[in-house]
């Protein structure tokens, strides 16, 4: 009797190799699409960013120095800086303090300041806000001094305006009484500068008078020690200065991120109050800048805005600056920029009020 034993099949266990490769393939699938959609994700949250930061920083830019802009040349109720006498000692005062001028706007030549070469400065000069205090008392004849109301809010060496709507003055405080008297002398000589080159008042102005706080302003595109670029402004040192006044104090970043600043003025060529002529700002020694930026009733500004983050974009976008030109090549102001940020282009126009409604 022959014993036959039969093989019975044994159960497969685990994966064959052509199942694990498929199990494979399908994860690696899987895993490169989740992938995707996480870079294209993070693309898009850095793109959203940068579009955010653009356009804060371009609104901001356009904000402030729409309402500087406006308000620029503005004495109260005396209608231009050219009514303004200035009684500063023009030997010592610079360009910072020469009141004839409420509006300055000139490109930027100097390499040895902070300020980016090539761009458009905007210098605004006038009177910041209500009067501090009014005049209470007749001077004498040959009086070197002011009697006001208040004289507790200046310190030696302001530079103060007093007008009565007629004539207007800007002057340098060189002592001032706060003890019961209130008086804010004017006398020549001293220590102070500029200091004052007249004595006495050319006008003797009587209770209707008050005193201003006059202010200049300029704004401008200036690089930190990083290559960083901002919008910037300084002002006057024309109180609490210790007696030196003809200065600028330190800058003081407003906005992020603003790698250029160019305008056009709108220049009223035949005194009719509107403007004729859109045209570049004069350099500071051309022999017209003076009489056609005392003709200019509205600037249009443009602003170059970047990202603050660097890599946005695959490969640098081109973009065209200033915003007035066609851009065609860069021949025609097409330019590409060394990175892959994001840049913007913003302008607008703002008009010299006080110009345009109280005349020139």
């Amino acid at each position: 009797m022959s014993d036959v034993r039969l093989q019975m099949p044994v159960a497969q266990r685990g994966l064959s190799l052509v199942e694990l490769m498929i199990s494979m393939t399908l994860g690696l699938i899987l895993v490169a699409g989740l992938v995707q959609i996480f870079v294209t994700n993070k693309q898009s949250f850095t793109l959203s960013r940068a579009v955010a930061n653009v356009q804060e920083s371009g609104r901001e830019g356009a904000m402030i120095l729409g309402r500087e802009i406006r308000n620029a040349d503005y004495w109260g109720c005396i209608s231009a800086a050219t009514s303004v006498q200035n009684n500063l000692n023009s030997a010592s005062a610079g360009d910072v303090l020469d009141f004839s001028r409420g509006l300055e706007i000139y490109p930027d030549g100097d390499t040895n300041n902070a300020i980016v070469d090539g761009s458009h400065v905007i210098l605004l000069r006038g009177i910041s806000g209500a009067p501090e205090v009014g005049v209470d008392k007749v001077p004498a004849a040959d009086s070197a001094s002011l009697h006001v109301t208040d004289s507790s809010s200046f310190a030696e060496g302001d530079i103060l305006l007093v007008t009565d709507c007629e004539n207007a003055n800007i002057f340098q405080a060189t002592n001032v009484n706060d003890k019961g008297n209130d008086l804010i002398v004017h006398n020549k000589g001293g220590t102070f500068d500029p200091g004052n080159a007249i004595k006495t008042m050319p006008k003797k102005y009587t209770e209707n008078a008050k005193i201003y706080r006059p202010s200049v302003t300029r704004y401008s595109i200036q690089a930190d020690d990083q290559g960083r670029r901002s919008l910037v402004v300084e002002r006057a040192l024309l109180a609490d200065n210790s007696g030196n006044a003809d200065g600028f104090g330190d800058p003081v970043e407003l906005v992020a991120e603003i790698r250029d600043m160019r305008t056009l003025i709108g220049v009223d060529t035949n005194d009719d109050l509107a403007v004729e002529e859109w045209r570049d700002p004069p350099a500071p020694s051309d022999a017209d800048s003076e009489d056609v930026l005392a003709r200019t009733l509205a600037v249009r500004v443009s602003l170059l805005v970047r990202s603050r983050d660097d890599s946005v974009s695959d490969d640098p976008v081109d973009f065209c600056f200033p915003g007035w030109l066609e851009c065609s090549s860069a021949a025609t102001g097409l330019q590409t920029p060394a990175d892959s940020a994001l840049y913007r282009e913003y302008s607008f126009t703002a008009s010299v009020r006080n110009r345009i409604f109280g005349g020139n």
